[in-house]
């Protein structure tokens, strides 16, 4: 049976059925946005944990975590000076580590601990982040960063010196097993105050659980 501490966003699967005409009318438009920014993003936001529904999670600081017998999984903020500093801890050159601490995009750092007596499987394919304008962003991957760096001399060499950062391909956990790592999405523009991280489908062994993440957003200067 699948869990999610934030239910209210679940009323977004019922709207599916009329919003997904609209989406793929859209989709080129909102391609050409992705990689240009968000124009009216104004300076970098501070995202802040809100309740959640379940005992299953805790908040500590701008850190959200689920935790239960199989599995713990934590999700924290990352401010872009942090991401920045990450991304050109291996290369100073690093292109991707000004583009990616620009303020139309959102990092945070996933961390999961396997705690079951099962294999866990995570795909950050199923991973989605929905904001209060019933606005959907997928999580970047090596391929969307590639096209980000594309015209740099060489692509293959930034990619890889971040393979071990930022979550790309599905991640499988044996038990005892942990792993921690970015998921960053596309920026969001002025006016959106909430957002839910949902991910869909965590294999715990032969059987599935969703989680979902929610914060306030707010300005630096607020």
């Amino acid at each position: 049976m699948e869990k999610t501490g934030y239910r209210p966003w679940a009323i977004g699967k019922y709207f599916l059925p009329f919003v997904l005409p609209i989406a793929y009318c859209l989709l080129p438009i909102a391609s050409c946005l992705f990689f240009i920014g968000c124009a009216s993003t104004k300076g970098h936001v501070t995202l802040m944990p809100m309740p959640a529904a379940s005992p299953e999670y805790d908040i500590s600081g701008q850190k959200i975590t689920f935790s239960n017998q199989d599995v713990k999984i934590s999700i924290l903020p990352i401010k872009p000076s942090e991401v920045k500093k990450m991304l050109a801890g291996k290369d100073a050159n690093n292109p991707l580590a000004e583009i990616l601490a620009a303020p139309q995009y959102l990092a945070f750092r996933l961390d999961m601990e396997n705690s079951s007596k099962a294999k866990i499987m995570y795909n950050p394919a199923l991973t989605t982040l929905f904001d209060n304008t019933m606005g959907v962003h997928k999580p970047l991957d090596y391929t969307d960063l590639y096209t980000l760096i594309g015209d740099s001399p060489s692509p293959e060499a930034v990619i890889n010196t971040i393979k071990d950062i930022i979550y790309d391909l599905a991640v499988t956990l044996a038990p005892g097993q942990h792993t921690s790592r970015l998921l960053i999405f596309s920026g969001i523009e002025e006016g959106i105050s909430e957002v839910a991280i949902t991910m869909k489908e965590i294999y715990i062994g032969t059987s599935t659980i969703a989680v979902s993440f929610g914060f306030r957003i707010q300005k630096e200067n607020e």
